[in-house]
């Protein structure tokens, strides 16, 4: 092989290099533009998570969040193939190289340390490629387990939004019927209805306080007197009781009484 030839294959090497070179640069500019990307993702998905009871914002936030991860995914898998792509140049001008130190005949000393010092640009090159090559896998792994996270708080979102939903329904349900009740006059049966049966409970406990008092001190008449005591204990719970729901009634007519006045005016 001539010494011309060599230098042309030579050449043909260094332009090889430097579009490889320009190739990693490319891609570590887009790393640095994906690291940015990441940066302002957890920037923003800290007040998603802050305010993952609200109604206006937290939608909005996923969404934006959402599309940005799979952006950076589309990238991501973009640029795999364009690693696998360096990969396979490295490969090729390795080959070459060696052929080239093969095929040359008694090479000067500049030649061989030149051959060499590419050898270890070359080695350089390819352990950057193969950095790179994995750190974008793990970028991808961990943009994935980011979107499965998001999804699974937009799932939470959805959840607790239903859920709220689900009690304001019931409460507009229960304001309906007490609206209805009161409209119609019930409200004031059902007060009459609790009135009565206070006064028959107070009757009944006035009973059991009058056996208990008429009663005589006499041993055989322990048993009676206990299970009076026990009868008169659970009048007044249930009296307790009818007290506690009268009351009840009485303060939640009062609220939607109030509402429909402020609703009218």
């Amino acid at each position: 092989m001539s010494f011309e030839f060599f230098d042309q294959s030579w050449d043909k090497e260094l332009l090889l290099m430097l579009g490889i070179n320009l190739g990693l640069l490319i891609l570590l500019a887009w790393f640095v533009l994906l690291w940015l990307m990441l940066r302002e993702f957890r920037k923003a998905m800290r007040p998603a998570s802050d305010t993952v009871a609200s109604d206006a914002a937290s939608p909005a936030t996923i969404a934006m969040c959402e599309e940005s991860v799979n952006h950076a995914i589309d990238y991501s898998n973009e640029n795999r193939e364009t690693l696998n792509a360096l990969i396979q140049i490295q490969q090729a001008l390795e080959k070459q190289v060696a052929e080239i130190r093969a095929a040359s005949q008694n090479p000067s000393e500049h030649d061989l340390a030149s051959i060499e010092a590419l050898n270890q640009k070359l080695s350089k090159s390819q352990q950057l490629i193969r950095k790179l090559k994995g750190d974008l896998d793990k970028s991808v792994r961990g943009l994935r387990k980011a979107k499965a996270k998001l999804l699974e708080q937009n799932d939470t979102v959805d959840g607790l939004r239903k859920q709220k939903e689900d009690i304001e329904k019931q409460f507009e349900q229960l304001e309906r019927e007490y609206i209805m009740i009161s409209e119609s006059g019930g409200f004031q049966d059902v007060e009459q209805g609790f009135q009565k049966e206070k006064d028959q409970l107070l009757a009944t406990i006035e009973n059991y306080k009058q056996q208990l008092a008429n009663q005589a001190p006499a041993s055989t008449s322990g048993a009676a007197s206990d299970e009076l005591k026990q009868k008169l204990l659970a009048m007044q719970k249930q009296l307790m009781h009818v007290n506690k729901e009268k009351a009840f009634i009485e303060q939640k007519y009062l609220e939607l009484t109030q509402k429909l006045e402020n609703e009218d005016r």
